[in-house]
């Protein structure tokens, strides 16, 4: 179900010629409705066979936009089960502990919003795979395995030395997205077969694991 809701995504992109979620809901009729409450951030629901979004109108920018985009996951993937009286709502939206239906709306919004080319780009990912490519090409010249590792760690020291990485909060701003989505990005172009390198700990205490 994860790459139907990815699929699912790619081809909102290609329909409606757009990767806001806003242009979309007005596009396919949905009736968008904005409440106000302590912690549920959005709904999705249908009622007489129309469709309706409800955002918290006390969400900040980049969260009511990447809500948005989940419930819009909801319309595409969980139309006939909310139609049949099921009401998708949850207040920890972006969590991978929640059921099947809000993991593939937050695939689905993720990959809405955050395109491939875009974030390859800003993890370094050709670099990167040029140094896994160049790990590949000389590491059985060395028939020892320790020296096997300290060469592959050698040549991923030099990666992060020369690529100043973007942290999750770094990336969450310049797609403007909540910080939550940015994961979830990265473990849809992994179910993609794509390697990237660690974004997550990419900082000076990784090089110093390195070193150590």
């Amino acid at each position: 179900m994860v790459l139907q809701a990815i699929q699912a995504a790619e081809n909102a992109v290609r329909q409606y010629g757009t990767r806001d979620p806003f242009e979309i809901i007005d596009a396919r009729g949905i009736r968008l409705r904005f409440f106000d409450a302590a912690r549920l951030p959005g709904y999705f629901t249908v009622v007489k066979r129309i469709q309706y979004i409800g955002l918290n109108r006390n969400a900040d920018e980049h969260h009511m936009r990447t809500v948005a985009a989940h419930e819009l996951g909801h319309s595409f993937l969980d139309y006939e089960e909310a139609a049949a009286g099921g009401e998708m709502q949850n207040p920890l939206l972006f969590t991978y502990l929640n059921g099947r239906q809000e993991q593939n709306a937050n695939f689905f919004a993720a990959e809405l919003l955050i395109p491939d080319k875009d974030i390859l780009a800003a993890a370094c990912h050709d670099a990167y795979m040029e140094t896994v490519r160049c790990i590949h090409s000389h590491i059985d010249e060395y028939p020892d395995a320790s020296d096997r590792d300290s060469f592959r760690q050698c040549c991923m020291l030099q990666f992060y030395e020369e690529h100043e990485l973007p942290t999750i909060e770094a990336l969450a701003a310049h797609f403007r997205v909540a910080q939550e989505l940015i994961r979830f990005k990265l473990q849809a172009l992994a179910r993609k077969g794509l390697e990237l390198p660690d974004i997550h700990t990419a900082r000076s205490d990784f090089l110093r694991h390195l070193q150590n």
